[in-house]
């Protein structure tokens, strides 16, 4: 077996490595963007949240994971519909993912933002450079709804959050039975009664063929006047026009953005220029922990793979994610 991995995470889990898969051999990515053997004969790689971000190792992806010998490639995304990742699947790659690693920083986000608007932030702020003492009288935590669309590991930790602030917590996820982390759970067909309870909308749903564009404009029609988005998911499940629109018109109060349809958000888009939109640059998971998490996760699943067995968050090849055994798919809505 041969490896594909970044030199950091290679030297750092060397002895649990070598435990693992005491023969694998191993091609490293260098800090610099200089390979260490032959990224082409490499039948594993592991996409460590650390390579991604840095630029010099970012641009060998392409190579990393066009190898003629690859056979099982460990993502450290939740989501899948990259363009990458439906070609490997494609090949007959197999693909997981970390899904659920990073609820938990993704969790504290909401509740940043939520915060950010529940306690007058930006009022204050504006008072503080205008140099004006004047009270500020915020809402209160206890007395609103948190509508979380999609109750994967991300959506739960949020509704774990919320419960700690006092809030009633409603859910929508496409599977039935009872959900403890909720008061109220809708099925699907639910989402409208959701978004008019809610005075927060977190979106914590996978994007796909059936999610794709789930906010358009019956849908703001329907949130709450004083209700608040929070889109942690992709920006494709909302219609950007639509919000806009929604935005510009009050017809809600704000929203909070980590993904957009297109990432970077381009220069020109009108989302930066509205005072009650708050951008971030889809960073809401990153947390130091990240690559710690991600390595355990992958060997673990080195381990399953040496003795063949099912992998941890193995995702489906098209039309065949329903063969998938339980607890093997990435996101649950």
């Amino acid at each position: 077996m041969r490896l594909c991995l970044d030199r950091e995470i290679l030297e750092e889990h060397a002895e649990a490595l070598a435990h693992v898969a005491p023969h694998a051999e191993y091609v490293a990515l260098e800090p610099d963007g200089r390979w260490s053997g032959d990224p082409d004969t490499a039948d594993v790689a592991l996409l460590s949240i650390g390579l991604t971000q840095n630029p010099a190792t970012a641009q060998e992806l392409p190579r990393m994971l066009g190898g003629r010998a690859l056979r099982w490639v460990q993502s450290g995304g939740a989501g899948f519909d990259a363009p990458i990742f439906t070609a490997l699947l494609e090949r007959g790659v197999r693909l997981t993912n970390a899904s659920g690693l990073h609820a938990e920083p993704i969790a504290q986000y909401i509740f940043t933002y939520i915060l950010h608007w529940e306690r007058s932030v930006a009022a204050h702020r504006k008072q503080q450079e205008a140099r004006s003492w004047r009270v500020i009288v915020s809402d209160d935590l206890r007395a609103k709804t948190l509508g979380i669309v999609g109750l994967g590991g991300i959506g739960l930790a949020a509704a774990r959050i919320g419960r700690a602030f006092g809030m009633r917590v409603i859910g929508l996820r496409r599977s039935a039975g009872p959900e403890p982390a909720v008061d109220h759970l809708y099925g699907p067909e639910g989402l409208s009664a959701l978004l008019g309870e809610s005075d927060y909308v977190v979106l914590a749903l996978p994007l796909n063929e059936q999610t794709r564009g789930t906010m358009g404009r019956v849908e703001f029609a329907a949130m709450r006047t004083g209700g608040v988005l929070v889109n942690v998911a992709r920006g494709g499940v909302v219609q950007e026009a639509a919000l806009i629109e929604a935005l510009q018109n009050r017809q809600i109060r704000g929203a909070t953005l980590d993904v957009t349809e297109t990432e970077p958000l381009p220069a020109n888009s009108v989302l930066w220029t509205l005072e009650n939109c708050v951008i971030t640059p889809h960073d809401a998971g990153y947390s130091p922990l990240g690559d710690q998490h991600l390595a355990a996760l992958f060997l673990d699943n080195l381990g399953r793979y040496s003795r063949e067995e099912p992998l941890r968050n193995e995702v489906a090849p098209p039309g065949a994610r329903s063969h998938l055994p339980t607890g093997h798919k990435s996101d649950v809505i």
